[in-house]
């Protein structure tokens, strides 16, 4: 009989401690409006657009804040080609507005040549800078070993730089203090 009263006890003290319990307090919900899109959070969301143009990711260098050296940005062009990374060297401010490619013959050996219709000519150490962005960006864009620059077909030249038909820029890798 002590067990059975021992039972029913522990049977009250447990239905006693359950029914003072706090519960979780409802909440109501709504259904979402008809404009209203699921998101989980997660990388289902992020799915890229299928009618989305495919990128090519670049890299494009440019003057620093105190023309000391050069900054180098990743963006993004439709097709890798040369008029896309001079509209992108315009963007930047390394080239000038209106500057054309009249001419990028890549060949199998790493080397190219690079024909614009333009060259800024500042007659200062800028113009220094300004040559090395371009070369930068051509030659790790299209993975080259060397870049000849031509302004309407003749050698670039100008007051400080002179070039001849044998110079040919390199990458230079220390491009954030060139000064």
């Amino acid at each position: 009989m002590k067990k059975l009263i021992v039972f029913l006890m522990s049977a009250m003290m447990m239905m006693s401690l359950v029914a003072c319990a706090p519960t979780q307090p409802k909440m109501e919900t709504t259904a979402p409006g008809p404009g209203a899109i699921a998101s989980t959070g997660g990388a289902s969301d992020k799915v890229p657009d299928p009618n989305a143009e495919p990128m090519e990711i670049i890299s494009v260098y440019s003057r620093n804040d105190d023309s000391t050296g050069l900054n180098q940005a990743m963006d993004a062009v439709s097709e890798l080609t040369a008029d896309a990374m001079v509209d992108k060297l315009i963007e930047y401010s390394v080239l000038e507005d209106g500057t054309k490619v009249l001419k990028f013959d890549k060949k199998d050996d790493g080397t190219a040549t690079l024909d614009l219709s333009q060259m800024p000519e500042k007659g200062t150490t800028e113009d220094v800078l300004t040559l090395t962005a371009v070369g930068n960006t051509f030659i790790e864009n299209f993975e080259l070993d060397k870049l000849q620059i031509l302004v309407n077909g003749k050698n670039y030249s100008n007051d400080q730089i002179k070039q001849g038909d044998s110079d040919y820029l390199e990458y230079v890798k220390n491009y954030k203090k060139i000064k």
